[in-house]
């Protein structure tokens, strides 16, 4: 699947009024992305695809786990299994 964003996969739009359509087709001019807007008064503006490019997630990663044998986090000096390993 293409890039959200690329000529295959376009932002795609929807606003209320030209003022705001306006303001999402400089934005994506100014990050180089390409667009649709659609222009619809009557229906609800969906503006989800640029703000997924503009706010992206970030992945998420597991903290490291701490091994039996591997000092103890909390700092007593002690092995993992003889000081907080339940």
């Amino acid at each position: 699947m293409a890039k959200l964003g690329t000529e295959k996969r376009p932002i795609i739009v929807r606003v209320q009024t030209e003022e705001r359509g306006i303001y999402v087709a400089e934005t994506c001019t100014k990050h180089g992305w390409h667009y649709i807007i659609g222009l619809e008064p009557d229906k609800q503006e969906d503006i989800s695809d640029l703000e997924k490019m503009l706010n992206p997630t970030q992945p998420v990663t597991s903290e490291k786990t701490v091994g039996r044998n591997d000092p103890c986090p909390c700092g007593s000096g002690k092995k993992y299994k003889k000081c907080c390993f339940y």
